[in-house]
């Protein structure tokens, strides 16, 4: 059982080594080859590269609000350690979970700290309102529907325990 845990716990570790690699990195190179601002079309109509330094989150929101932003990206990291923590059940989907929501956290906490902004260069040209992103933002938004994913299988499953040990109890589980 303990030889499992180690397992899974060195998966998420890569997947967020790896996720930290992918985003850094990538915001390098485009933060290096284009101007803020400017776009590269990649596939027409499709999506561009376009390098956008946020001062705020998505859309924009909190701009310049670089200390609240951080202190809310902690916030969040701190729930997730806790929970992972506090979490009996830690199956394999709750492990890739937590890798991709600590990776992007991380990948974008890195930005907000160390440069002062975070370095957006992903664009949907067939959704020119939707805001321009990066892989964290793109991981955290997999990590949450993963989470909400095992958070639905985690309690229809719990559940069905609840019924079942209540029947054979003879009391009604829905006391």
């Amino acid at each position: 059982m303990k030889k499992q845990f180690w397992i899974k716990f060195s998966v998420m570790l890569a997947i967020i080594a790896a996720i930290l690699v992918i985003d850094l990195v990538t915001k390098y190179v485009f933060d290096a080859r284009l101007a803020d601002g400017e776009s590269v079309k990649i596939i027409p109509g499709l999506f561009n590269f376009k390098l956008v330094h946020n001062v705020g989150a998505a859309w924009g929101i909190l701009a310049g609000r670089q200390v609240f932003l951080i202190a809310i990206s902690l916030v969040f990291l701190a729930i997730f350690i806790f929970y992972y923590i506090k979490e009996k059940n830690r199956t394999w989907l709750l492990n890739v979970t937590f890798g991709f929501l600590i990776g992007g956290c991380l990948g974008n906490l890195f930005d907000r700290i160390f440069i002062g902004y975070v370095r957006d260069f992903i664009q949907f040209a067939f959704w020119q309102s939707f805001p321009v992103f990066n892989f964290a933002d793109a991981f955290l938004c997999i990590g949450v529907v993963l989470f909400v994913i095992y958070l639905i299988l985690y309690y229809t499953k719990n559940n069905k325990k609840a019924k079942i040990s209540g029947k054979k109890d003879g009391g009604d589980a829905h006391e």
